[in-house]
């Protein structure tokens, strides 16, 4: 991660070819701000980028909360509203257009094929961001216990993403405070 200042043009620039060239939405897109933020440009470690990502699923849409979390790391409020702003120009600029053509045309089946088949490309490139986000931490078998009990309570019991977010919070506290015990017991 180098330490020279992002200029708001950088940040501007940079969000605004996110929200050009990202389709697909949610993890879609967090894959694309990943590669850029992450692994192009090195504004931030994976760790931080993670973080930030977890953070932007507490409320609202998180790939949004995920652009302003960078801007404001990188550049404080202004860098949040720049980040937030141009990711955000192309992708509603471009949905009124097509909802627009949409309404005109949402009747030819070539339409309708056309738009069955975005949904695999983009299950893809989901699957492809959580193995990149996840493969440096799945050296051990705790987090693939945590993954396969938070796919179980969203799955199969339809908890929603903020109580499993908290849940494990609650056990990141739970087990920093036992291991810091441990620790404290251990230099006693």
């Amino acid at each position: 991660m180098e330490n020279k200042q992002v200029s708001l043009i950088e940040l501007f620039k940079v969000f605004l070819t996110i929200g050009t060239i990202g389709f697909g939405g949610g993890m879609a897109i967090i894959a694309l701000m990943q590669d850029y933020c992450v692994n192009r440009k090195k504004w931030l470690g994976n760790d931080e980028f993670v973080h930030g990502v977890a953070l932007g699923q507490f409320m609202g849409p998180f790939a949004v909360n995920a652009s302003i979390f960078v801007g404001c790391r990188l550049r404080g409020f202004k860098g949040a509203v720049v980040s937030s702003v141009s990711f955000l120009a192309p992708s509603v600029a471009i949905v009124i257009l097509l909802s627009a053509l949409y309404l005109k045309f949402h009747q030819l089946p070539s339409l309708k094929s056309a738009l069955n088949g975005v949904a695999p490309a983009a299950i893809a490139l989901i699957l492809s961001v959580a193995y990149s986000m996840g493969k440096d931490k799945m050296k051990s078998v705790e987090p693939l216990i945590l993954m396969l009990a938070t796919i179980w309570l969203s799955i199969f019991f339809k908890v929603q993403i903020v109580i499993i977010l908290l849940i494990g919070l609650m056990y990141g506290i739970i087990k920093v405070r036992f291991l810091n015990k441990v620790v404290n017991d251990e230099k006693s």
